[in-house]
């Protein structure tokens, strides 16, 4: 579930850095401060896991950076909007010269991910969705652990669900990332109507 607060349209980027909420599970959107429940345990696993592969074979192949999740970006073309996607990578040649500071990153990700939570709603998610897609990342990848499902979205091609016997690619965004989809699940209890 997401919680606005009452007083909407008010906060700046660099207001919400410094605000005691922003030790907690939150986003800025459009100034208003947004808490999240705590992600319960197949998130944080499923979450665990995909940055555990993108950060090794990013820093492997020395593409650029993954931040894990909680990890602020003030997103191009959106007024006073903070989004912290469950994992994240932005490419080596788009990071800052002198290295990442203790502000939020002033860009949109090469490649946000999202784990579905069962407290997100349809809604919620749209709306991440179309905030990506207006500060122009590439591409997001949505994990569903309900589903053992991964939808693809790219600026450039139609989504693709990608269910447990498929490879999950990096496409141009993470070359040579693959893992298969039922990786991103291992550990996780049978669904319930499995």
């Amino acid at each position: 579930m997401v919680y606005y607060s009452a007083n909407a349209g008010d906060v700046t980027p660099d207001e919400f850095l410094v605000h005691p909420a922003a030790s907690e599970r939150v986003e800025l959107v459009r100034g208003r401060i947004c808490m999240m429940t705590p992600a319960n345990a197949a998130h944080g696993l499923v979450s665990g896991t995909i940055f555990t592969l993108l950060a090794t074979h990013v820093r492997h192949h020395r593409l650029g950076v993954c931040f894990a999740d909680s990890t602020g970006y003030a997103l191009p073309n959106l007024v006073n909007t903070v989004r912290a996607p469950d994992a994240s990578f932005v490419r080596a040649e788009r990071l800052p010269p002198k290295g990442v500071g203790a502000t939020f990153l002033d860009m949109a990700p090469d490649l946000a991910v999202e784990v579905l939570s069962p407290s997100e709603s349809s809604t919620d998610l749209a709306e991440k969705l179309a905030d990506y897609r207006a500060a122009g990342t590439p591409v997001v990848w949505v994990i569903d652990p309900a589903t053992r499902t991964v939808t693809v979205i790219s600026l450039v091609s139609p989504d693709v669900t990608l269910v447990l016997a498929d490879t999950l690619t990096g496409g141009d965004v993470l070359p040579g990332f693959t893992c298969e989809v039922r990786e991103l699940f291992e550990g996780l209890a049978p669904p319930i109507n499995a």
